[in-house]
């Protein structure tokens, strides 16, 4: 009797083990379409140790050893940087592509303007006292400062767009890592209670992770307690152990954003990577090259043109009049730049003459005129484009503009063909066939009718047994 119930005992332990290959193999399949879960299998074992039986070894069934997941260690040490880096180039070249404003094809840029004041100059150089003229030329001047004024707010819109999505980022990275902490709370607790791997907790935990490594291209580390800690770029913690630390927007000298790391009272700039870095790198790389470049210019020209002007005289006998106001340093002069208000009150005082009194006299049109293709000289606050006219200065920050922004899109397709793969090699190794997944259910189906009927003839010699005593 003693042996038949050892059997139905031993059976039923197997039924509980075959119960749970099921529900794993059902669990898989309820989360085929699940992002970032990592297929689970069961792990049955031989229950130790055997039953003595006079003088052999007789097996107690199976049982429940552990539930696994499908995870490739290699695969996933690569997929952070990957992950980081392709969010990095694509977020810098969204940026850069949504801009318009330095298309060297596009209508109305600077580069027409500049071309539609030589153009109105020359007309008005052959009838300098032409009212019509003069209009003309005064609005080509206000058409050219417009036009400063546009290109300089679009790139300072792409930057305030930029800085936009950094607080946005900002705050999901926050909430991100405080799960990250949380979640490896949870993994020792369940440890603790030695009832195996948490598997579907270490998933969220690695799909968190793996946001956060495309957000700010932090890298994963495992601790000696099982812990996940994520470190930025650089070394910092951005979560270590059980503790998170904060991600915080700080504006930078140009009023635009940065971003520091908050651990308790301490805080320091860091320099992130993902999406974050990608963001950062538009904005204070290109775009901010392509404001200085435009200031510069829109200095230099507006200065060049001025002096030619202070040294004319207007049909009213005015001189040492401005034709522009660009203000007193190049920083911001792009955005300033504006026809003076006593030339746009009267076009009168549109210095065309060499001396007064002789409204017939453009000898001073062909000295503004010969400031539209004079090249810039050093010392004037645009060094950078010295030794070019404004034509060319201008092709050189639109052209260095696109070089930029052409790179970022090249790499951008790369990196996120390197993320791909290695994505979908994941997917390989941890993602879930249905019909594997099937096959692992009729397994344990079958498995499970075998037993029941062990346990069923078991039961019928039991009660045998008991009719004979």
């Amino acid at each position: 009797m003693a042996d038949l119930l050892s059997i139905l005992s031993s059976g039923a332990a197997s039924l509980a083990a075959q119960r749970a290959a099921a529900a794993t193999a059902s669990h898989n399949l309820q989360n085929a379409n699940t992002p970032g879960y990592a297929r689970q299998r069961a792990v049955l074992a031989t229950t130790l140790p055997a039953e003595q039986a006079g003088g052999a070894w007789i097996g107690r069934g199976a049982s429940l050893a552990q539930v696994t997941q499908a995870r490739d260690r290699f695969l996933e040490q690569q997929l952070p940087a990957a992950l980081g880096q392709s969010a990095r180039s694509a977020a810098a070249a969204s940026v850069l592509e949504a801009v318009q404003v330095l298309d060297p094809e596009a209508e109305g840029g600077p580069g027409d303007a500049l071309g539609g004041l030589h153009a109105a100059l020359t007309q008005l150089s052959q009838a300098p006292s032409d009212p019509g003229l003069r209009q003309a030329a005064v609005a080509a001047a206000r058409t050219l400062a417009l036009s400063f004024n546009r290109a300089r707010q679009g790139l300072e819109d792409a930057r305030a767009g930029a800085d936009a999505r950094i607080a946005g980022d900002l705050s999901e990275a926050n909430d991100l890592a405080a799960q990250v902490a949380a979640l490896n709370r949870d993994v020792r607790a369940a440890r603790a209670s030695g009832a195996g791997e948490p598997n579907d907790l270490l998933d969220a935990r690695q799909r968190a992770a793996d946001r956060l490594s495309a957000l700010t291209g932090a890298v994963p580390a495992a601790t000696s307690e099982g812990d996940l800690s994520l470190l930025l770029p650089g070394g910092a913690a951005l979560v270590a152990g059980l503790g998170a630390s904060t991600l915080l927007a700080h504006p930078g000298p140009d009023g635009h954003l940065g971003v520091r790391l908050a651990t308790g009272t301490v805080s320091a700039d860091v320099a992130p990577g993902g999406e974050l870095g990608g963001l950062l790198d538009a904005s204070g790389g290109p775009l901010k090259a392509a404001v200085t470049g435009l200031d510069q210019l829109a200095w230099a020209v507006g200065n060049q043109l001025d002096a030619a002007h202070r040294a004319g005289f207007g049909l009213d006998g005015s001189t040492g009049l401005d034709l522009f106001d660009v203000g007193t340093t190049p920083a911001g002069a792009a955005r300033r730049i504006a026809v003076s208000a006593a030339v746009a009150a009267d076009p009168a005082r549109l210095a065309t003459a060499t001396a007064a009194g002789q409204p017939g006299d453009g000898g001073n049109v062909l000295a503004l005129l010969a400031t539209t293709t004079a090249r810039i000289a050093t010392g004037q606050g645009a060094d950078l484009l010295a030794g070019l006219d404004a034509t060319g200065a201008l092709s050189r920050i639109t052209g260095a503009f696109g070089a930029a922004a052409r790179g970022l899109a090249a790499a951008a397709a790369q990196d996120a063909g390197l993320a791909d793969h290695l994505s979908a090699l994941r997917e390989s190794a941890s993602g879930v066939s249905v019909d594997e997944e099937l096959l692992e259910m009729e397994r344990a189906q079958r498995a499970y009718e075998a037993i029941s009927k062990v346990i069923q003839a078991t039961s019928e010699m039991f009660d045998t047994l008991l009719k004979l005593e």
